[in-house]
């Protein structure tokens, strides 16, 4: 088992896992103490010596920070000419700061990791807003807070959006796309509400904000989407959209919100698109 003194910048990214391989020059030192020479058919060759267990200290004294920390494998890179160390678990810290609570801040770090990776996966990769699935766990939530009763579901379709795929192609489809979740998720913060994909060129925002004020509030976001347009080398795309409204204390499920929602698109499509109407 050797023990090697570093820096303490590298001694607490060793500590904290950031790092997971410990390089050491080939120094005559490191050579005669890891080269293993052995004789096959005439010839010397050298094979690498493989340790258990290493000793990572940082200072000077009895009392200088350590740890012992299990080594995988020692390997040797010609590109870089060094030593490798492959680090595996610490088996001990002693006069270490983070002795106490290392456990507690890799467990915070694993939770943090945990929650990063959860967002990913509830996030359409597209457009950057919440998915389908995301929706529908927060709809549960939603629905039995204690200001249910102004929760609404806001069904939004881009209209003719075929024709933009037909005309400019798939690319600047996904760009109309992108451009429509940025102006979503901007007015959501003003609906007080999240904003979610729903499928293809539909989305719905769930909103906390009374019957009365609604309107006016989608009327905003209807305007503010159709007052740039989309760059694209021949014509620069102009995009409006449908709107349907539901209300949760009007409907029997959260189920039947969605469906009422999604009605009053069909409803602002079949009065000439561009519009919002109540399912």
């Amino acid at each position: 088992m050797y023990k090697i003194s570093v820096d303490k910048v590298l001694f607490k990214d060793i500590q904290f896992k950031k790092i997971h391989i410990l390089e050491k020059e080939t120094s005559k030192y490191w050579q005669k103490e890891l080269l293993e020479p052995k004789i096959i058919n005439d010839k010397i060759k050298y094979s690498i010596k493989q340790v258990d267990k290493l000793i990572i200290t940082n200072g000077l004294g009895e009392e200088k920070p350590q740890l012992t920390i299990e080594c995988e494998k020692v390997d040797y890179s010609n590109k870089k000419d060094i030593f490798e160390f492959h680090l595996g678990k610490i088996l001990e810290q002693r006069n270490t700061d983070l002795a106490d609570n290392y456990k507690d801040t890799l467990i915070e770090e694993l939770l943090r990791e945990k929650a990063q990776l959860e967002d990913t996966m509830n996030r359409d990769h597209l457009t950057g807003v919440y998915n389908r699935r995301k929706m529908e766990n927060d709809l549960d939530m939603f629905v039995n807070q204690n200001n249910s009763s102004i929760l609404s579901a806001i069904f939004v379709d881009a209209d003719r959006f075929k024709g933009i795929n037909d005309n400019f192609g798939h690319d600047a489809g996904d760009r109309t796309l992108v451009y429509l979740g940025q102006k979503l998720q901007k007015h959501a913060k003003i609906l007080n509400g999240e904003v979610y994909r729903y499928g293809g060129e539909e989305f719905i925002i769930l909103s906390f904000v009374p019957k009365s004020e609604i309107l006016d509030k989608l009327d905003e976001l209807r305007k503010d989407i159709k007052s740039h347009k989309i760059y694209h080398s021949t014509k620069d795309i102009s995009i409006s959209v449908s709107m349907g409204v539901s209300f949760y204390i009007e409907c029997s499920s959260k189920d039947e919100m969605i469906k009422k929602a999604d009605a009053g698109v069909y409803k602002a499509k079949n009065n000439g698109r561009d519009r919002i109407e109540f399912g």
